[in-house]
């Protein structure tokens, strides 16, 4: 009987099975590209939203502005949540392979049905309904996509490299928006303006068909979670996820919101504030502000493996206050240097902002999967993380926004960043879930 109830007990917390060293780094790299492919037909929409705007959203029809703002709204503030539910379930019941397959086959194809739409001049009000139908399957996608992906790495993770296996999941889909940005960039400087809205635009989407196949090829082939299968195999797994979670780790679940108010606000000013920031308040080009993005982003991103390791040795807890402590400190430096206008100030600036939020990006994926068992992990990671970013991230921009316009002071940002990072820095500090267990558990 006991020997039947210890490794019952082990798998439940997911930590009595780990993948052979060589499978794990297939399922790695696999994983890693997959969500690196995920994000890039994630960010080129983005990069590529002020043509886009005025090939679909003509200001002149008041329905297509309607269609405008619902389709903005459902996939910011709606799809994420609603994907993580969906996907999460869906991996903590039957494994993560299959939602890690249809994530990207999702998101793939409704990246290259952007790319072959009619625009409004061709089709009417029927292109932007389309084009929202489109958003709203890549929100779908991309709300299931990082928990379950972040939680499949740090299952194949050796027990004392979980923080580094995790971190790829930031790691590659911040990559993968980087590779969108470059596109978009190259684009916009090889192209005439003219052949831009022409028929350049659809080029990056267009580019999604290759990359579906790779990426569904990619997670065809990786093997399932080790502890995964050591649930299924005792047949541990949960007949309701998302009962089981809310009434047995409610607690964990906060955490993990609680946690996402500093990473989810500092990490959507220095990804989707900044670049509108520089342009509009600098008065930078569209290429120059483009360019220092993807410099910046680039480096950023090569700092978050260093942070995961860093979680590794030291533990979870001493990183992510570090991350906090950072996001107070420099805040206003950051915003302040960017003010100084100029490429080199731009490019400085967000380079100060990215070392917090890699250090947040390195520890967050293999502390939010320890914060759960196994047969509700993707439901956890995925659900808190979803509404976090759906409630803090979406919403950053915004009130970065909102607050330079009621204040009129460019600097009024940082107040924002420096009150979520102390809000994350008091959960981190009190909250016993986050050290309750150590880096390296076993």
């Amino acid at each position: 009987m006991m020997s039947r109830s210890a490794p019952s007990v082990a798998a439940a917390r997911g930590e009595g099975a780990s993948a052979p060293a060589s499978l794990a780094r297939r399922s790695v790299v696999a994983a890693g590209a997959g969500n690196a492919l995920e994000f890039y037909d994630f960010a080129i929409f983005a990069s590529l939203t002020p043509v886009i705007s005025q090939l679909f959203f003509p200001s002149g029809d008041p329905l297509a502005a309607i269609l405008s703002t619902l389709a903005l709204f459902a996939v910011g503030f709606v799809m994420r949540p609603v994907g993580a539910i969906v996907f999460g379930r869906l991996a903590d019941r039957h494994g993560r392979r299959i939602p890690l397959a249809v994530a990207v086959l999702i998101m793939g194809v409704s990246t290259v049905l952007i790319g072959v739409m009619p625009t409004y001049a061709e089709a009417g009000v029927v292109a932007p309904l389309l084009l929202c139908v489109a958003r709203l399957l890549q929100g779908l996608s991309v709300g299931g996509e990082f928990g379950t992906s972040a939680s499949f790495l740090v299952e194949h993770a050796p027990p004392h490299r979980r923080g580094l296996y995790g971190s790829y999941a930031f790691f590659s889909s911040t990559a993968g928006s980087v590779i969108g940005a470059f596109v978009v960039l190259v684009l916009t400087i090889s192209m005439s303006t003219e052949a831009l809205h022409g028929w350049g635009w659809r080029v990056p989407f267009l580019l999604g068909f290759p990359l579906l196949v790779i990426g569904l090829y990619l997670r065809y082939r990786i093997a399932e979670s080790p502890e995964f299968e050591q649930v299924k195999a005792e047949n541990a797994r949960s007949a309701s996820p998302l009962r089981t979670l809310f009434a047995e780790h409610g607690r964990a679940f906060l955490t993990v919101i609680g946690i996402c108010v500093g990473f989810n606000i500092a990490a959507s000013t220095v990804q989707a504030f900044v670049l509108t920031y520089i342009r509009s308040v600098i008065g930078l080009s569209a290429v120059e502000a483009l360019t220092t993005v993807v410099i910046a982003t680039t480096v950023g991103v090569a700092m978050v493996p260093v942070f995961g390791h860093l979680s590794d040795r030291y533990g979870r807890k001493p990183v992510l206050v570090l991350a906090c402590v950072l996001t107070v400190l420099l805040a206003y430096p950051s915003l302040l240097v960017i003010g100084l206008q100029g490429f080199g100030p731009a490019l400085l600036g967000q380079l100060i902002l990215w070392v917090p939020v890699a250090a947040f990006g390195g520890a967050i994926p293999a502390l939010f999967a320890e914060l759960f068992p196994t047969q509700v992990r993707a439901s956890g990671f995925g659900i808190g993380y979803g509404f976090g970013s759906a409630i803090f991230a979406g919403s950053a921009p915004f009130v970065a926004t909102l607050l330079i316009d009621l204040t009129g002071y460019t600097l009024a940002p940082a107040w924002y960043m420096t009150a979520a990072g102390l809000v994350t820095l008091t959960v981190v500090v009190f909250s016993a879930s986050v050290a309750r267990r150590p880096a390296a558990a076993t």
